[in-house]
């Protein structure tokens, strides 16, 4: 994997996208908030961070402090 590909991590609400937008960042991490244009039942409202770097580390960051991403699209 390269370290400046583009990952889309959706996560259950605006509320933990950004808080994790800022412990990404925090940890090196370039993060972005955006909406998720096709959210389903199990993401909750919808929301995403579109990151770049590290994926597995992103979610080790994440789940570390309680935020459970739903999905991984690449790209995005």
């Amino acid at each position: 994997m390269r370290d400046r590909e583009a990952f889309v991590l959706v996560v259950r609400s605006v509320t933990s996208a950004m808080k994790g937008q800022k412990l990404l960042e925090q940890n090196g991490i370039t993060a972005f908030v955006q909406r998720n244009s096709m959210p389903n039942n199990t993401q909750g409202c919808g929301y995403a961070l579109k990151i770049y770097g590290d994926v597995s580390r992103a979610i080790s960051i994440l789940s570390n402090v309680g935020i459970q991403v739903t999905e991984i699209q690449q790209g995005g």
